[in-house]
């Protein structure tokens, strides 16, 4: 009787591919199986995808960004006729045009200072006496006690003799009375326009020395600037 292989029953399974079937997948580090690939670039359709999805947000600043770069840069305007005349300028000539205009602006200053002092001189010419003593007597009324030594003196002597000593309108030594009310005036100190009318009267009257200071008489002052 020839031999044979014993034939299993149908839908049995042998005792090998069942523990095959049972046992636990495991992983294979392997050199084969190790490989690095490169990323792949996305396909055309996905890109056609991600582009249709762009915000509008994002659309709007890259036309904007867009219209700037197209719009064409302006050159400054430059007057070349005007740099022209400043590069070829003259320096001697530059120099004579600021020196003359130095001048002007000297003589029209001191047109202005003769044209106030003359109508300083003249407001001071319509005062009168009477408007000497008022202002004299509300000198008098701001101290809390009588002067002293002043009964010999006249009234034009008094007034002179307080602006004298009224250091608020600059120093009074080595310069005469009616200079010293022109500088107090010009610095706008605001002297007291009696003391010019007063100075003016006596001026009139012909009588000498009255535009001296005091103190420069006690000191002994010999200069005294006009």
């Amino acid at each position: 009787m020839p031999s044979g292989r014993r034939g299993r029953p149908p839908g049995s399974t042998s005792a090998t591919s069942r523990r095959d079937s049972n046992a636990q997948s495991t992983l294979a580090f392997g050199a084969r199986n190790n490989k690095i690939t490169k990323p792949s670039k996305p396909s055309a359709a996905t890109g056609k995808k991600h582009s249709g999805s762009v915000s509008p947000s994002i659309k709007q600043n890259e036309d904007v960004v867009k219209a700037i770069d197209d719009e064409p840069i302006k050159a400054p305007q430059v007057d070349d006729a005007k740099d022209d005349e400043v590069v070829n300028e003259d320096p001697i000539l530059a120099a004579g045009r600021e020196h003359e205009l130095a001048i002007r602006q000297s003589q029209q200053q001191k047109q202005e200072e003769e044209t106030k002092k003359d109508e300083a001189r003249e407001k001071a010419g319509k005062i009168s006496d009477a408007a000497v003593k008022r202002y004299w007597n509300n000198r008098e009324a701001e101290r809390k006690a009588p002067r002293v030594h002043q009964q010999a003196m006249t009234l034009h002597e008094k007034v002179l003799r307080h602006f004298d000593l009224s250091s608020q309108y600059g120093p009074c030594i080595g310069l005469s009375r009616t200079r010293r009310w022109k500088r107090a005036e010009g610095l706008g100190l605001e002297p007291p326009i009696e003391v010019l009318a007063v100075l003016i009267k006596e001026e009139g009257g012909g009588k000498k020395g009255m535009d001296k200071a005091f103190m420069d008489g006690l000191l002994g002052g010999s200069a005294v600037i006009g």
